[in-house]
């Protein structure tokens, strides 16, 4: 058996891009990842045959078991909930900063909450990692073929449209909304409000997640006038007090609003499935899912 180190260095970015999928919370997936290595110093791991394997299972369990219980407390949470977002330097390897195997967008984590627990670790574990719906099974301690039908059932929920969650049919979530987001950023930041609308859809939806500590939005915004109301305001008070920053969120260009050299808000986007307009804009102004790009802040400031 492996120096645990090596283990934890081997495993640990595939190991936290599930618990971070099926999460959506950076935070409690790296704290599970921890958690599962301290547990593995603490038992005889001579006979595991499939190291990964046993790890991926630990690590899945934990996540359906944080998933229950945070089913509760987002029937209390102010406002909507959003995932936590992984943000880094738009400059260098956003592979490697962010930790994950492949590019997930933001907006992708949006729409994986349609999900039951279960739905979401057969998807995660299938369609981003490949894995047979056997061993899937054996994770879980559920039979194959249920495995297949939460699987299909899963994919027929994210493929709907669904208002009431803003997202979109997963299939569409895939392209690359660079230039459009480019476009949105520099209006953003020239306060043109006229050049953002021209940038939105007409059915355009808008979330703001403050989980309550700060000043926002407590329901989604639905249509171009009213999102567009929503940023005039935004707008208007960002540029006077703040300053924008370019970033990358879970792997795309995005931007952040600074204020006194801590993040205020960090903004989403979404296309529609044509990737003729934005569709969605999602913004997480809730400190405590911007720890992330505080860190990021700091080094930077460090070294300045």
């Amino acid at each position: 058996m492996k120096d645990y180190r090596d283990l934890y260095v081997q495993y640990r970015p595939l190991l936290f891009s599930i618990a971070y999928r099926m999460l959506g919370s950076a935070q409690d997936a790296e704290d599970i990842v921890q958690d599962v290595f301290v547990a593995l110093q603490q038992h005889e791991t001579g006979h595991i045959e499939n190291i990964k394997a046993y790890l991926g299972k630990m690590v899945t369990n934990r996540c359906l078991n944080e998933l229950k219980s945070a089913r509760k407390t987002k029937t209390s949470y102010i406002g909507p909930w959003l995932p936590e977002p992984i943000v880094a330097a738009s400059e260098g390897d956003p592979a490697k900063e962010v930790e994950l195997q492949d590019d997930i967008s933001y907006a992708f984590l949006v729409v994986m909450q349609r999900l039951s627990p279960l739905e979401r670790a057969v998807f995660v574990l299938r369609e981003t990692f490949g894995f047979s719906f056997g061993e899937i099974g054996e994770w879980l301690d559920k039979s194959e073929v249920y495995c297949r039908q939460l699987f299909r059932r899963g994919k027929r929920k994210l493929e709907a449209v669904d208002v009431r969650d803003a997202g979109l049919p997963i299939s569409s979530l895939h392209s690359d909304a660079a230039a459009l987001t480019a476009s949105f950023r520099e209006a953003f930041r020239a306060g043109d409000i006229s050049a953002i609308v021209e940038l939105l859809s007409k059915d355009a939806i808008l979330l703001t997640d403050g989980g309550g500590k700060v000043r926002a939005a407590i329901h989604p915004i639905f249509g171009r006038d009213r999102v567009r109301a929503l940023l005039t305001f935004s707008v208007t008070n960002y540029l006077r007090n703040g300053r924008i920053r370019d970033v990358l969120v879970n792997g795309r260009d995005s931007f952040m609003v600074i204020y006194e050299d801590k993040p205020f808000a960090v903004y989403s986007l979404a296309l529609t499935p044509d990737r003729s307009a934005i569709a969605r804009v999602y913004v997480m102004m809730n400190p405590d899912k911007l720890r992330i790009a505080a860190r990021l802040l700091s080094q930077k400031n460090s070294k300045t």
